[in-house]
Formats: structure tokens, C-alpha cells, sequence
């Protein structure tokens, strides 16, 4: 089967088939298949607003001409420079060809399309390589215990002139969004955040203010540390793990040791809350970045590897 592709909005049966699709994934391979951002694409009901983002979806569908057809496979494209793409197919429907027909329709579209491997599993290796892509980024997922054995977290003492506040809606998003796309101005997703992105997450339900946590010097925001807690699965009153979900210092303050020291304040805030561990993305070759969260006792537990079509010679 074909897939079929929209540059708009997702139909609700749709949008609801391929979140239900990316759970059966994730359960079946243990790594969750799309990003936050994709799936925040995927739940974009027509009629709201689009936000900043622009993209593709395209889906192979079961029985397409039957009243209610499922989706077996689906394919997001983020349409950055240059695009970026996810793939997911239904572990019921695997080894039928449905992820090669997404990722050569992805190409023939679009032939600088790069692919996120999440968990980097043997199949997805095995089909990007086969298209003749090559890994080209990897980005790690790192975690720590906050309770137990290793747990121990040192104190932690903002320098002298600085202090810690909770992020407050409608009074920092703008100074927020500069000092982020400045603290990230060379990182291909993170430094461009917009105003409907920031909304958008803080909107979420996981999104906790309290957990938004500012530094300031005088009237400048001098860094941040944003941490995220998912709410707590069925049968569980406290969730499992939080994620350090962005650690940011201005690089008008960096070289005063901010970045340690903020990200030792989020993670006693995470452990505050008696989440058992915390995780973090970092990019595979920051390796000032590596060498910091090593420090603080991360250790790598999973990696996402983007595919792309290698570079010509001459």
C-alpha cells in the first residue's frame, strides 16, 4: 500500500490511530518512536492554531477504502533546513515494507531528509543504511538515581549577586525565548523556540511552573533550568523519573561555573518531589557538556541516531 500524505492537520480518527500506534511501538521496543515535538503535530486537531512549526505526515493505511481504514505506519516530516524526519510502523505489521515505502516516498520528496533512529534499533539501522544513509548525529539520553545507592547530590550554592525564582506566565516568556535562542543559537532545534512553541509546551499538563526555575543577576535572567515530570503512570502516586529538560546559561554569564550550579538546583528540586532518577539529552559530541553531567553522576542509558545521505566529495 501506498502512503498517502497532508501538509495539514491530521483527521481526528487519524491523529488518534497514530498516537495509539506510537504507545503499541513504544511498549513493543521499549523507546518511545516520535519526539515531543512530533506528537505535539499529530494532536493539532484542524482548527487550531498551527503554531510555528510546519510539517508533513504521511500514513499507509489498512483497508483504505473500508469506513474506518487503521493506520499501520506513519511518517512525520518537520520541514527545518534541512527536513528532519520520524518513522514509526505497528509491530503487527512489520517486515511488509511499510517503513521503505514511508522512507522512499520521504526522499523522493525530499532527498535531504534526515531520519531520528530512536534507540537506534537494529531495523531502523538496517533500513537506513540499506537506503545508503549514514549516521550522522547522535543524541544521548543520560540518567541518574536521585534515591538509593549513588543518589548523593552535593549542595548547592548560587555565587554571590545571584538568585532563584519560579518562571511566571506572562511576565517571562520574552526574556526567556532571548536568552534561550542565545544560550542555543547553534543547536538545531532547541535555539529556534519560538512564542507559540513555549506556549504550546506550557499549555501541556505536565508543565509545572514551580519547576521552571530562573537565575537572575539584578534585573538580567542569567540562566535557567526548565524540568519536566510526566504525570505519574496508573496504579503509581509519584512518577518514576523527571528530565532535565533544558539547562541554559546566557552566554553573557558563562565561565562563572552557572551551568553546574543550575543544574544542581533543578535536580534538588526533582529529588524534592521524590522522583527515584532523572534523565537528560545532550548532544553526543558536546563534550564539555558530557564531561559536566559525568561529574554529576550521569551515566548514558539510551541514544537516538540521525541518518542523512552522506556529504559529496569535490
Amino acid at each position: 500500500m501506498q502512503p498517502t500524505s497532508t501538509d495539514d492537520h491530521l483527521e481526528p480518527a487519524q491523529s488518534a490511530d497514530v498516537l495509539a500506534l506510537a504507545v503499541r511501538a513504544a511498549t513493543h521496543d521499549g523507546v518511545r518512536p516520535l519526539s515531543e515535538q512530533t506528537v505535539l503535530d499529530v494532536r493539532r486537531l484542524p482548527g487550531s492554531p498551527a503554531g510555528e512549526s510546519h510539517s508533513t505526515h504521511l500514513v499507509v493505511q489498512e483497508n483504505p477504502d473500508s469506513p474506518r481504514p487503521g493506520v499501520v505506519a506513519y511518517a512525520h516530516v518537520e520541514h527545518s533546513e534541512p527536513p528532519a524526519a520520524e518513522i514509526v510502523v505497528d509491530p503487527d505489521h512489520r517486515h511488509a515494507g511499510h517503513g521503505r515505502a514511508l522512507a522512499s516516498a520521504v526522499l523522493e520528496r525530499w532527498p535531504d531528509t534526515r531520519f531520528w533512529a530512536h534507540g537506534d534499533l537494529p531495523a531502523a539501522k538496517a533500513l537506513f543504511r540499506s537506503l545508503g544513509l549514514e549516521a550522522v548525529r547522535d543524541l544521548w539520553q543520560m540518567t541518574r538515581p536521585l534515591r538509593g545507592e549513588w543518589s548523593e547530590l552535593p549542595e548547592v550554592t548560587l555565587p554571590e549577586g545571584f538568585t532563584v525564582r519560579t518562571f511566571e506566565l506572562g511576565r517571562d516568556e520574552e526574556r526567556w525565548l532571548a536568552v534561550n535562542a542565545r544560550a542555543f543559537a547553534d543547536h538545531p532545534e532547541q535555539g529556534r523556540m519560538t512564542l507559540a512553541d513555549l506556549r504550546e509546551r506550557t499549555s501541556e499538563p505536565w508543565f509545572d511552573p514551580h519547576g521552571f526555575l530562573l537565575i537572575e543577576h539584578d534585573q538580567d535572567l542569567a540562566a535557567f533550568h526548565w524540568t519536566k515530570v510526566e504525570p505519574a503512570e496508573p496504579g503509581h502516586s509519584v512518577p518514576a523519573s523527571g528530565e532535565v529538560y533544558v539547562v541554559g546559561v546566557d552566554p553573557a554569564y558563562q565561565g562563572r561555573g552557572l551551568g553546574t550550579v543550575t543544574t544542581l538546583i533543578g535536580l534538588h528540586h526533582l529529588r524534592n518531589r521524590g522522583l527515584a532518577s532523572a534523565t537528560l539529552y545532550v548532544e553526543g559530541d558536546n563534550d564539555p557538556a558530557l564531561a559536566t553531567y559525568h561529574r554529576l553522576g550521569f551515566e548514558r542509558s539510551a541514544i537516538d541516531v540521525m541518518y542523512a545521505a552522506a556529504p559529496e566529495v569535490g
